[in-house]
């Protein structure tokens, strides 16, 4: 597990936590498997490398900006 997976699945359950959600709400809602979200907000896993339509999903159902996900820092075309 390396920094950059630290980063993004910390992310991801600051932002699940936020919103008040389980981990078996966020994958039901994006249609993956809960063991599979799990591994990627632990780090297990690196969203770098999940497909896609899975990290979309995700920033999707926890409303949070891919870029942010997946670089560390916000798209250069949000204002």
């Amino acid at each position: 597990m390396n920094e950059k997976n630290l980063q993004g699945a910390s992310l991801m359950e600051w932002a699940r936590r936020r919103k008040g959600y389980s981990q078996q709400m966020v994958a039901n809602r994006t249609g993956i498997d809960r063991r599979l979200y799990q591994r990627l907000e632990h780090g297990e896993r690196d969203i770098r490398r999940a497909s896609m339509r899975t990290g979309l999903s995700i920033c999707e159902v926890l409303e949070i900006d891919p870029f942010l996900l997946v670089f560390g820092h916000e798209s250069p075309n949000r204002h």
